[in-house]
């Protein structure tokens, strides 16, 4: 008996030492995963191939791969592996869909697919619609295709969580200005402005869209103190010559003429005959617009010797010397075509209408195809309130089930991001009086600061009564939060579902919802 003891005991160990210690080590994923913490990726994406090669479908070696390959900068390799992890369409606590999603997308892009990346952001805006990194690429890709109502729809998003970003604010006052929206234009440019004052292109927008308001007034001082702190001729010269057409439709005619002369001496001095010529033809007009016929012909007689095609100049000049021969003044007077009479149309289009969007830097200058893109894009319906509903897909209670048995720290990771796809942002893990029963988390919707509890609960064996609906709503008031989420894996009792039409702070997410956020979670 001793001696059969002994000889189990030797093979118990035996047979423990070998699953502990022994096959592990022979697991080729154990293997790549030392070599990864080693950093010796390629020993590392050997093994992980091994792994592979016994289980095609091991989503966390996919995943593994990809990360590696897009650490070691081989993105069709990256691509191909996190192309696969979506296939499977399985996640646990490591590996998160978003995440794997906005990988792809930068991909994309390195790789030059931009409607490729354009497509993944607007399916993970289907699926998390306040997410900032997302609504971010597609408004911009849309709107450097000119796609300005699709790309305004974002931008309306995006500035409410992008407070402190420039290129937001400037990309959605451009988005505003090519849209007609002039208002709504200078309220994102002047934030842009606040935020980078010595922003030449910020500064110009704000100045255009007043003039497109007619607001010479408030136009006039930003246009000001661009020309004057201008490095760049170009800005200057476009500063400059709008400052000039400002003052013109402010009726500061004199003062206008004085800064046309300006402009024609900045373009000989900086050698910018193109600009100059230009500038020939701007103040031949403003000199008319002075009743200065004599000095308007002496600019036009240069213009016309450096360039007789420019902008019809030999016919400009031949009448004017006509008209200056029979007194302008009468011809006008017996109601007879002049050369005055072109006057307000050079005053009131001085810049071509697509002038400030040729120059702001957001036009791509690669046609893609997103219109395709954009109206099969599959967007979710929002529902009453805060967040959004997502299409059901069938019986999800295996998935509510799962979640369920979840451990604490998984459950906790999961409810998190469950919590992001109906559209908030946890800011706060609270203390819960029951860890087992579920998790307490302090939240901000995504398009607002206002703070919302949210409790998060996996009860199965208890409907929810009307005694924690209470509680819930006195969480509420206790914590001064706005709302409250109750998350719940359970239904309410019929006296519970009674009073919570009289609980107007408490939403709840029913069991069936429940599993429909769950999808692409677990």
């Amino acid at each position: 008996m001793f001696t059969f003891l002994i000889a189990a005991t030797i093979i118990i160990g035996g047979v423990s030492l070998y699953l502990v210690y022994i096959k592990p080590r022979l697991d080729p994923s154990y293997r790549a995963e030392a070599f990864e913490k080693q950093s010796m990726m390629h020993e590392a994406i050997i093994e992980y191939k091994k792994v592979l090669d016994q289980r095609p479908n091991d989503f966390i070696a996919h995943f593994r791969l990809g990360n590696i390959y897009l650490k070691l900068n081989e993105i069709d390799q990256a691509i191909l592996h996190l192309e696969r992890v979506i296939q499977i369409n399985k996640y646990n606590y490591e590996i998160d869909r978003l995440d794997i999603e906005k990988k792809l997308a930068t991909s994309y892009y390195q790789r030059d697919d931009v409607e490729k990346a354009f497509q993944t952001y607007l399916d993970i805006l289907n699926v998390y619609p306040g997410d900032p990194d997302a609504l971010y690429h597609a408004a911009f890709i849309s709107l450097g295709q000119e796609e300005f109502d699709f790309a305004q729809k974002h931008f309306e998003k995006l500035v409410k969580i992008n407070r402190n970003d420039f290129e937001v604010f400037f990309g959605a006052g451009i988005c505003c200005y090519q849209n007609q929206k002039v208002t709504d234009a200078i309220t994102y440019f002047k934030t842009a402005v606040s935020m980078n004052p010595y922003s030449d292109a910020a500064n110009l927008a704000l100045a255009f869209t007043n003039q497109r308001k007619r607001d010479y007034k408030q136009a006039i001082p930003y246009i000001t103190a661009l020309r004057e702190r201008a490095t760049d001729p170009a800005v200057k010269y476009v500063a400059m010559r709008l400052h000039g057409f400002l003052l013109l439709q402010a009726k500061k005619n004199e003062d206008a003429l004085r800064v046309f002369q300006e402009v024609v001496d900045f373009c000989r001095d900086n050698d910018m005959p193109n600009e100059h010529m230009q500038a020939l033809f701007d103040i031949g007009y403003a000199s008319l617009k002075m009743e200065h016929s004599t000095q308007a012909l002496e600019y036009w007689n240069e213009l016309y010797r450096i360039d007789k095609t420019y902008n019809d100049i030999n016919r400009l000049v031949t009448q004017l010397r006509r008209e200056i021969d029979i007194d302008l003044k009468s011809l006008r007077d017996d109601f007879e075509i002049s050369i005055m009479d072109n006057i307000e149309d050079w005053i009131q289009n001085p810049f071509p209408p697509n002038f400030l969007w040729d120059i702001c830097g957001l036009k791509s200058e690669r046609k893609l195809d997103l219109k395709n893109i954009m109206v099969t894009a599959r967007i979710a319906r929002p529902k009453e309130g805060d967040g959004f509903i997502l299409e059901d897909g069938g019986d999800n209670s295996e998935l509510v089930a799962k979640f369920c048995r979840l451990d604490t720290e998984s459950f906790r990771i999961i409810a998190n991001r469950m919590i992001g796809k109906m559209g908030y942002k946890v800011d706060q893990i609270l203390q819960t009086y029951r860890e087992a029963d579920g998790v307490d988390f302090m939240a901000y919707a995504a398009d607002s600061k206002e703070k919302t509890l949210v409790w998060v609960r996996r009860w199965t064996k208890t409907m929810v009564g009307e005694i924690p609906l209470r509680n819930f709503a006195q969480a509420i008031n206790d914590l001064k939060a706005k709302k409250g989420l109750l998350v719940t894996t359970s239904d309410l009792t019929e006296p519970a579902k009674i009073n919570l039409e009289k609980l107007s702070k408490v939403q709840v997410i029913f069991p069936e919802e429940v599993g429909m956020y769950l999808k692409g979670l677990l």
